[in-house]
């Protein structure tokens, strides 16, 4: 069956971000690994045999964790909120369609490995394997989180409890399951939406780009967030204005497109699924927060190739219970 590339199936809302600015420090305490935030932590996934490509991870802080100061009214870190984060590690690309098939080839539950729905003509240059994968729901990537940890690590080290799993029989994707997640674990898992929000904005106090409008680089000149085209975006990011309608291979816009801890397209050419049901963001302050107990639908971020360059900015928080073929999600683990 042929599947459209121009179906979005977008069910999500989205708030308008106004003032993307915050504060942060490093968390107290003594660390025990000697790194730094934008190290590398991992170079490729392996399973078996075979090592992937555009799969590295890295240190997102070092090893005491940070402690952000909220500032501003968009986004996670909000005036009048102090939140810690554990040191966690981030891949510094979007799952590739190979890498999501290679984990999910054979799993017990007859979940499709390959559900993106662009699985041919990629753009010149580019290869189709390394196209960021999609049309994968929340459900399905907690799963594959769970299946990689298996095949690189063991089962005892996976993060989330999976039971009551229903899978589609039309689509063959899960279409409802109980999750619950133990953060202590040091498997694969979805970013927190804090973790997600503080990776995308560089993670560095000192740095300038720590304030940019989008992940690696700042906004045009004159331009606000509700402008659909932006140079500041062209820079590092695929959306609406240049994707030609269609994902693009991850890290395709070239290495100064990275942000400050060296990851890529965290704003633009997909959405980035994170852990957190939906809810707004209550002051006070936390530890490695995961967002409300319960709830209809699950946070993503990011934006995407479909999308106007305001909705691409780093503190624009969307949220859905589908899939869409412009969602996707990349991994985190805790640096243990």
């Amino acid at each position: 069956m042929v599947k459209t590339k121009w179906l979005v199936l977008l069910t999500a809302m989205t708030l308008l971000a106004t003032s993307c600015k915050v504060s942060v420090t490093p968390s107290g305490g003594g660390g025990r690994k000697v790194y730094k935030a934008g190290d590398i932590a991992l170079a490729k996934i392996k399973i078996g045999n075979t090592e992937y490509d555009n799969t590295a991870e890295v240190y997102v802080t070092g090893p005491d964790g940070a402690t952000i100061v909220g500032k501003g009214n968009s986004g996670v870190f909000i005036e009048g909120r102090t939140v810690i984060l554990s040191p966690y590690v981030m891949g510094k690309y979007e799952v590739t369609q190979q890498l999501y098939q290679a984990v999910m080839n054979g799993n017990s539950d007859g979940i499709i490995a390959n559900p993106s729905l662009f699985t041919g003509s990629p753009a010149t240059g580019e290869e189709q394997n390394y196209r960021p994968v999609e049309w994968v729901n929340w459900y399905d990537a907690v799963y594959f989180c769970n299946l990689l940890t298996e095949k690189t690590m063991t089962a005892a080290d996976k993060v989330y409890t999976i039971s009551g799993i229903t899978v589609d029989s039309t689509n063959h994707n899960i279409s409802s399951a109980t999750v619950t997640a133990d953060l202590t674990k040091k498997g694969y898992r979805l970013p927190t939406e804090a973790e997600w929000e503080f990776a995308a904005r560089g993670g560095n106090t000192s740095a300038a780009d720590w304030n940019y409008l989008f992940s690696g680089h700042d906004t045009e000149d004159g331009k606000t967030d509700s402008d659909e085209e932006n140079s500041g975006l062209d820079a590092v990011g695929w959306y609406s204005d240049n994707s030609d309608r269609k994902t693009h291979a991850v890290g395709s816009k070239g290495q100064n497109s990275a942000n400050a801890l060296g990851i890529y397209d965290m704003s633009g050419n997909v959405w980035e699924w994170c852990y957190d049901w939906y809810d707004s963001i209550s002051t006070g302050n936390v530890t490695d927060p995961t967002g409300a107990g319960s709830g209809i639908h699950h946070v993503f971020r990011g934006g995407s190739w479909s999308r106007r360059a305001g909705d691409c900015s780093v503190c624009r928080r969307s949220w859905t219970n589908g899939r869409t073929n412009d969602l996707g999600f990349r991994v985190v683990r805790s640096a243990q």
